[in-house]
């Protein structure tokens, strides 16, 4: 049996857990541009092996709630990090782009457990005010690892090769395996029997059909679109546009970090004083600012990346700000069924912010101007939402 852990340090664990994807994510975007050099491909087909990861994290999503519903939370983790050092071990030997969008596919899929387990178990243990300030603590410690990603996945990649950064990713995946293994307990609610695969999907379908649930998707579909839209082209303007080696994307990705992680401190700090939607419309709100002053500084001239990566910063802390609570409110939507809920929102935000990479991809990275003009559009209509949705919510509660 697991030993016992403080509340602190299952936190941290669970942290460690959900940060995996991300941190896989951030250690490779350094590396785009050696990729594509690698490979003599373009910027759309190298995209693909963005774009593609982000489809199968999207299904793995999809996958692994109703798994952790039906068979437990630990086992949900354990063969999910299996799944990943696998899709490692394939990219890591991948002679060809088909092949390396194969292992990140698939690499990509056993991440996914991750953050859908770290809601369910948090699902579990709290109500719905604790969990948010719970999921915003475990994403706080899970952004120190990810700030740090793509500095060390930039001097990885220019120091070892492209290739050494999934070797680190297996060796990752293992250590956070064996604690997982000894030290996290099973939190799955006691039932008769685990809930059959139609009753899951029922569940699903009825949670798509709530106007409130499907407005936290939308909302927070409109994060994720922007959030990875910006990271998986930044890399290439950083290049094309600015002229700084792909090395110097870690260290202004700092910016994104800190900017997000000060967003969720800022829940916890805010949680006695205001209710969840007033984070909401205040974090979507500093997004679109953010967003169009970055979109404003480089159409003027100002192509310095401090102009661009500054206003970034406050659009990451809006974000850090609102994702939490419009999370939470929607895995709060099913509580009996928190895994369900917690993949239905994972999968349709990570399918439409995929959708909205690749397309992406086709525009020109000799500018930022079309990486940040999308990001503006998209954040003024998450703006948009905000006069949308509360009316339905509250037509609901008539």
């Amino acid at each position: 049996m697991p030993t016992k852990l403080s509340d602190r340090a299952l936190l941290v664990l669970l942290a460690a857990i959900a940060a995996l994807g991300p941190i896989a994510t951030n250690l490779y975007l350094p590396a785009l541009p050696a990729v594509r050099e690698y490979f003599g491909a373009t910027v759309a087909a190298v995209q693909t092996t963005f774009s593609v990861s982000l489809v199968a994290f999207a299904f793995g999503i999809l996958a692994w709630g109703p798994i952790a519903d039906r068979y437990g939370r630990r086992t949900a983790v354990l063969s999910g990090l299996g799944i990943m050092m696998a899709g490692a071990v394939v990219s890591f030997l991948a002679q060809d782009l088909a092949t390396l969008v194969l292992g990140r596919g698939i690499q990509a899929f056993g991440t996914a457990t991750g953050i859908v387990v770290a809601r369910a178990i948090l699902t579990d243990l709290y109500p719905v005010e604790r969990m948010s300030k719970a999921l915003a603590n475990v994403t706080m410690v899970a952004v120190l690892g990810n700030s740090i990603a793509p500095v060390l996945g930039g001097f990885i990649a220019a120091g070892l090769g492209w290739r050494s950064i999934f070797a680190v990713l297996v060796v990752a995946a293992s250590i956070i395996g064996l604690f997982t293994w000894r030290r996290l307990p099973e939190t799955r609610p006691p039932t008769d029997r685990p809930p059959r695969g139609h009753e899951m999907a029922a569940t699903a379908w009825r949670l798509v059909r709530m106007p409130m649930f499907a407005g936290c998707v939308l909302q927070s579909a409109v994060v994720y679109a922007t959030f990875l839209v910006f990271i998986s082209l930044a890399p290439y303007v950083m290049v094309s546009a600015l002229g700084r080696p792909s090395t110097e994307f870690g260290f202004y990705y700092l910016f994104i970090a800190v900017g997000y992680f000060f967003g969720n401190w800022s829940v916890s700090r805010f949680m006695s004083r205001h209710d969840l939607h007033w984070m909401v419309v205040v974090g979507v709100l500093l997004s679109a600012v953010g967003a169009v002053a970055a979109l404003v500084f480089v159409a003027v001239g100002l192509t310095h990346p401090l102009w661009i990566f500054v206003p970034i910063a406050v659009l990451s802390y809006g974000q850090g700000l609102a994702l939490p609570n419009v999370t939470a409110t929607a895995v709060s939507l099913a509580p009996q069924h928190a895994g369900v809920a917690s993949s239905t929102i994972g999968f349709l935000q990570q399918i439409i912010g995929a959708l909205c990479v690749q397309w992406m991809g086709g525009f020109s990275t000799d500018t930022a101007l079309p990486m940040l003009l999308f990001c503006a559009i998209v954040c003024m209509i998450g703006l948009g939402m905000l006069y949308v949705f509360p009316r339905v919510e509250a037509g609901n509660r008539k």
